[in-house]
Protein backbone atom coordinates (compact mmCIF):
# COMPACT_ATOMS: atom_id res chain seq x y z
CA UNK A 1 0.00 0.00 0.00
CA UNK A 2 1.21 3.33 -1.09
CA UNK A 3 1.31 6.24 1.65
CA UNK A 4 -0.65 9.13 0.08
CA UNK A 5 0.17 12.59 0.49
CA UNK A 6 -1.82 15.56 -0.10
CA UNK A 7 -1.07 18.38 -1.99
CA UNK A 8 -2.53 22.40 -1.15
CA UNK A 9 -4.71 24.36 -3.50
CA UNK A 10 -5.30 23.48 -7.09
CA UNK A 11 -2.87 24.89 -8.73
CA UNK A 12 -0.03 22.82 -9.31
CA UNK A 13 3.78 23.59 -11.14
CA UNK A 14 5.93 20.23 -12.09
CA UNK A 15 9.59 20.32 -13.02
CA UNK A 16 11.41 17.41 -13.77
CA UNK A 17 15.23 16.74 -14.58
CA UNK A 18 17.11 20.18 -13.55
CA UNK A 19 20.80 18.19 -13.08
CA UNK A 20 22.30 21.15 -11.47
CA UNK A 21 26.16 20.37 -11.72
CA UNK A 22 25.87 17.58 -14.41
CA UNK A 23 29.35 18.13 -16.59
CA UNK A 24 28.36 16.02 -19.69
CA UNK A 25 24.81 16.94 -19.62
CA UNK A 26 24.76 20.55 -18.83
CA UNK A 27 22.35 22.88 -16.63
CA UNK A 28 20.55 25.67 -17.72
CA UNK A 29 20.31 28.19 -14.50
CA UNK A 30 18.86 30.95 -16.10
CA UNK A 31 15.79 28.87 -16.93
CA UNK A 32 16.19 27.16 -13.73
CA UNK A 33 15.60 30.19 -11.92
CA UNK A 34 12.96 31.20 -14.21
CA UNK A 35 10.74 27.75 -13.27
CA UNK A 36 11.60 29.19 -9.52
CA UNK A 37 10.12 32.42 -10.05
CA UNK A 38 7.36 30.75 -12.14
CA UNK A 39 6.91 28.38 -9.29
CA UNK A 40 6.00 31.34 -6.75
CA UNK A 41 2.55 31.99 -8.26
CA UNK A 42 1.40 28.37 -7.43
CA UNK A 43 0.01 26.35 -4.53
CA UNK A 44 2.29 24.04 -4.54
CA UNK A 45 5.61 23.23 -6.95
CA UNK A 46 6.77 19.48 -7.77
CA UNK A 47 10.10 18.85 -9.00
CA UNK A 48 9.74 15.01 -10.52
CA UNK A 49 13.60 13.38 -9.88
CA UNK A 50 16.91 14.32 -11.18
CA UNK A 51 17.49 17.78 -9.21
CA UNK A 52 21.42 17.62 -9.06
CA UNK A 53 23.79 15.56 -10.19
CA UNK A 54 26.53 13.55 -8.05
CA UNK A 55 29.47 15.81 -9.43
CA UNK A 56 27.85 18.86 -8.31
CA UNK A 57 30.51 20.99 -6.33
CA UNK A 58 29.37 22.72 -3.05
CA UNK A 59 28.71 26.02 -4.09
CA UNK A 60 26.53 24.55 -6.78
CA UNK A 61 24.87 22.71 -4.13
CA UNK A 62 24.90 25.62 -1.81
CA UNK A 63 23.49 27.39 -4.06
CA UNK A 64 20.33 25.17 -4.95
CA UNK A 65 19.69 24.43 -1.23
CA UNK A 66 19.34 28.09 -0.62
CA UNK A 67 17.07 28.74 -3.66
CA UNK A 68 14.75 26.01 -2.38
CA UNK A 69 14.87 26.93 1.45
CA UNK A 70 13.78 30.27 -0.15
CA UNK A 71 10.49 28.56 -2.24
CA UNK A 72 9.68 26.51 -0.14
CA UNK A 73 9.09 29.09 2.88
CA UNK A 74 6.65 30.60 0.07
CA UNK A 75 5.44 27.86 -1.54
CA UNK A 76 5.15 24.18 -0.51
CA UNK A 77 7.94 22.32 -2.59
CA UNK A 78 7.72 18.39 -3.25
CA UNK A 79 10.48 16.29 -4.19
CA UNK A 80 10.94 13.17 -6.16
CA UNK A 81 14.45 11.14 -6.00
CA UNK A 82 15.69 10.09 -9.53
CA UNK A 83 18.22 8.22 -10.56
CA UNK A 84 20.83 11.19 -10.16
CA UNK A 85 20.03 11.82 -6.81
CA UNK A 86 22.41 11.16 -3.51
CA UNK A 87 21.12 10.31 -0.10
CA UNK A 88 22.92 13.62 1.44
CA UNK A 89 20.98 15.80 -0.89
CA UNK A 90 17.83 14.07 0.19
CA UNK A 91 18.66 14.66 3.68
CA UNK A 92 19.67 18.70 2.72
CA UNK A 93 15.99 19.05 0.77
CA UNK A 94 14.40 18.10 3.61
CA UNK A 95 16.76 20.23 6.21
CA UNK A 96 15.78 22.71 3.91
CA UNK A 97 12.01 22.48 4.11
CA UNK A 98 11.20 20.28 1.07
CA UNK A 99 8.69 17.93 1.55
CA UNK A 100 10.64 14.69 0.04
CA UNK A 101 8.50 11.81 -1.13
CA UNK A 102 10.73 8.97 -0.60
CA UNK A 103 10.27 5.35 1.07
CA UNK A 104 13.82 4.38 2.34
CA UNK A 105 16.90 6.37 3.29
CA UNK A 106 19.62 3.91 3.12
CA UNK A 107 23.27 3.74 1.32
CA UNK A 108 22.02 1.06 -1.17
CA UNK A 109 22.52 1.78 -4.87
CA UNK A 110 20.43 0.63 -7.91
CA UNK A 111 21.85 -2.14 -10.18
CA UNK A 112 24.81 -0.61 -12.25
CA UNK A 113 24.46 2.51 -10.20
CA UNK A 114 27.94 4.43 -9.73
CA UNK A 115 28.59 5.13 -6.05
CA UNK A 116 26.14 8.31 -4.86
CA UNK A 117 23.83 7.61 -7.27
CA UNK A 118 20.19 7.08 -5.54
CA UNK A 119 19.31 4.27 -7.70
CA UNK A 120 15.72 2.37 -7.23
CA UNK A 121 16.21 2.70 -3.43
CA UNK A 122 14.95 6.09 -3.20
CA UNK A 123 12.72 6.56 -5.84
CA UNK A 124 8.63 6.12 -6.02
CA UNK A 125 6.20 5.43 -7.33
CA UNK A 126 4.23 8.08 -4.98
CA UNK A 127 0.40 8.43 -4.15
CA UNK A 128 -0.63 11.98 -4.13
CA UNK A 129 -4.22 13.23 -4.01
CA UNK A 130 -4.31 16.87 -5.53
CA UNK A 131 -7.94 18.46 -5.30
CA UNK A 132 -10.45 15.52 -5.84
CA UNK A 133 -7.84 14.25 -8.55
CA UNK A 134 -5.10 10.81 -7.22
CA UNK A 135 -1.61 11.35 -9.14
CA UNK A 136 1.05 8.72 -9.32
CA UNK A 137 4.52 9.85 -9.37
CA UNK A 138 7.35 8.29 -10.23
CA UNK A 139 10.75 9.42 -11.83
CA UNK A 140 10.84 6.34 -14.16
CA UNK A 141 13.78 4.49 -13.33
CA UNK A 142 12.04 2.53 -10.56
CA UNK A 143 11.63 -1.67 -10.97
CA UNK A 144 8.89 -2.63 -13.24
CA UNK A 145 7.84 -4.59 -10.14
CA UNK A 146 7.19 -1.36 -8.17
CA UNK A 147 3.87 -1.32 -10.46
CA UNK A 148 3.46 -4.80 -11.55
CA UNK A 149 4.25 -4.68 -14.79
CA UNK A 150 6.56 -7.70 -16.76
CA UNK A 151 10.25 -6.21 -17.32
CA UNK A 152 11.12 -5.85 -20.64
CA UNK A 153 14.56 -6.01 -22.24
CA UNK A 154 16.65 -2.76 -21.39
CA UNK A 155 17.13 -0.49 -23.97
CA UNK A 156 19.27 2.67 -24.38
CA UNK A 157 18.33 4.67 -27.75
CA UNK A 158 20.61 7.25 -26.57
CA UNK A 159 23.96 5.25 -25.92
CA UNK A 160 25.65 5.72 -29.13
CA UNK A 161 25.45 9.96 -28.74
CA UNK A 162 25.91 9.86 -25.26
CA UNK A 163 28.26 12.23 -23.88
CA UNK A 164 28.86 10.53 -20.66
CA UNK A 165 31.22 8.07 -19.90
CA UNK A 166 30.83 4.22 -20.68
CA UNK A 167 30.63 3.76 -16.65
CA UNK A 168 27.69 5.97 -16.32
CA UNK A 169 25.93 5.37 -19.69
CA UNK A 170 24.38 1.95 -17.19
CA UNK A 171 22.47 4.47 -15.70
CA UNK A 172 20.19 5.04 -18.84
CA UNK A 173 19.89 0.87 -19.41
CA UNK A 174 16.98 0.52 -16.60
CA UNK A 175 13.96 -1.37 -17.90
CA UNK A 176 11.88 0.82 -16.84
CA UNK A 177 13.51 3.24 -19.44
CA UNK A 178 10.96 1.30 -21.22
CA UNK A 179 7.89 3.38 -19.35
CA UNK A 180 8.48 6.25 -21.42
CA UNK A 181 8.04 4.27 -25.25
CA UNK A 182 4.37 4.46 -25.91
CA UNK A 183 3.32 0.88 -25.32
CA UNK A 184 4.93 1.33 -21.72
CA UNK A 185 3.10 4.62 -21.21
CA UNK A 186 -0.23 2.69 -21.84
CA UNK A 187 0.99 0.10 -19.72
CA UNK A 188 1.60 2.28 -16.37
CA UNK A 189 -1.78 4.17 -17.16
CA UNK A 190 -3.93 0.84 -17.20
CA UNK A 191 -2.23 -0.24 -14.13
CA UNK A 192 -3.19 2.40 -11.77
CA UNK A 193 -6.64 3.62 -11.18
CA UNK A 194 -4.88 7.24 -10.49
CA UNK A 195 -6.33 10.07 -12.34
CA UNK A 196 -2.97 11.75 -13.04
CA UNK A 197 0.88 10.00 -13.92
CA UNK A 198 3.54 11.98 -14.10
CA UNK A 199 7.13 10.74 -14.48
CA UNK A 200 10.44 12.29 -15.76
CA UNK A 201 13.75 10.71 -16.44
CA UNK A 202 13.51 10.00 -20.50
CA UNK A 203 14.49 14.43 -21.21
CA UNK A 204 11.35 13.15 -24.12
CA UNK A 205 8.29 15.62 -23.09
CA UNK A 206 4.68 13.94 -23.32
CA UNK A 207 1.34 15.25 -22.81
CA UNK A 208 -1.60 13.52 -23.19
CA UNK A 209 -4.67 10.90 -22.37
CA UNK A 210 -4.20 7.52 -22.33
CA UNK A 211 -6.34 4.59 -20.56
CA UNK A 212 -9.04 8.26 -20.10
CA UNK A 213 -5.84 9.12 -17.86
CA UNK A 214 -3.87 12.17 -17.97
CA UNK A 215 -0.18 11.19 -18.63
CA UNK A 216 2.70 13.83 -18.22
CA UNK A 217 6.50 13.82 -19.25
CA UNK A 218 7.65 17.55 -19.02
CA UNK A 219 11.20 16.75 -20.75
CA UNK A 220 13.56 18.50 -18.61
CA UNK A 221 13.33 21.68 -17.59
CA UNK A 222 17.02 22.81 -17.13
CA UNK A 223 19.08 19.90 -18.63
CA UNK A 224 19.95 21.73 -22.11
CA UNK A 225 20.93 18.36 -23.87
CA UNK A 226 18.86 17.42 -26.17
CA UNK A 227 17.49 14.01 -26.67
CA UNK A 228 18.92 11.53 -29.47
CA UNK A 229 15.84 9.70 -28.98
CA UNK A 230 13.77 12.02 -30.52
CA UNK A 231 16.07 15.19 -31.39
CA UNK A 232 12.97 17.93 -30.21
CA UNK A 233 14.64 21.29 -28.98
CA UNK A 234 11.20 21.65 -27.43
CA UNK A 235 11.98 18.62 -24.63
CA UNK A 236 14.02 21.41 -23.27
CA UNK A 237 12.92 24.01 -20.88
CA UNK A 238 9.52 22.71 -20.17
CA UNK A 239 7.17 23.00 -16.81
CA UNK A 240 3.87 21.20 -16.74
CA UNK A 241 1.00 24.14 -15.17
CA UNK A 242 -1.97 21.41 -13.99
CA UNK A 243 -5.22 22.95 -12.22
CA UNK A 244 -8.11 20.77 -11.38
CA UNK A 245 -11.54 22.53 -10.81
CA UNK A 246 -14.96 21.55 -11.74
CA UNK A 247 -14.17 17.47 -11.84
CA UNK A 248 -11.62 18.21 -14.62
CA UNK A 249 -7.61 18.04 -14.62
CA UNK A 250 -6.50 21.04 -17.43
CA UNK A 251 -2.78 20.72 -18.42
CA UNK A 252 -0.82 22.97 -20.14
CA UNK A 253 3.12 22.45 -20.89
CA UNK A 254 5.27 25.48 -20.92
CA UNK A 255 8.70 26.04 -22.54
CA UNK A 256 10.10 28.79 -20.45
CA UNK A 257 12.66 29.11 -23.27
CA UNK A 258 9.92 30.06 -25.68
CA UNK A 259 7.69 31.57 -23.24
CA UNK A 260 4.90 30.35 -24.73
CA UNK A 261 2.54 27.05 -24.43
CA UNK A 262 3.44 24.03 -26.32
CA UNK A 263 0.94 20.99 -25.51
CA UNK A 264 -2.96 21.30 -23.89
CA UNK A 265 -4.57 17.94 -22.16
CA UNK A 266 -7.97 17.87 -20.47
CA UNK A 267 -9.30 14.51 -18.36
CA UNK A 268 -12.54 14.79 -16.50
CA UNK A 269 -11.42 13.35 -12.89
CA UNK A 270 -12.66 9.79 -11.43
CA UNK A 271 -13.30 8.48 -15.67
CA UNK A 272 -11.39 4.90 -14.21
Amino acid sequence: MLDVTRLPGDRLLISSDIHVGDEYQGHDRETWEAALDLARDFDAFLIDGDLADPRASDPELRELLRDLRELSSEVPTYFVPGNHDTVDLVKSLRDAGVHVLSRRYDNRRGRGCPPGHSGPSLGGPHLLRFGDAWMLVLHGHEPCSELGLNPQKPVNPVARESPMPKRDQILDNYTCREYEMPDRLEEIARSTHADVVITGHTHCRYLGSLEGKLVVNVGTTSCPAICATCRDPLNVGNVCILKASGGTLRAKLFNLRKARVIGRERVRIGRR
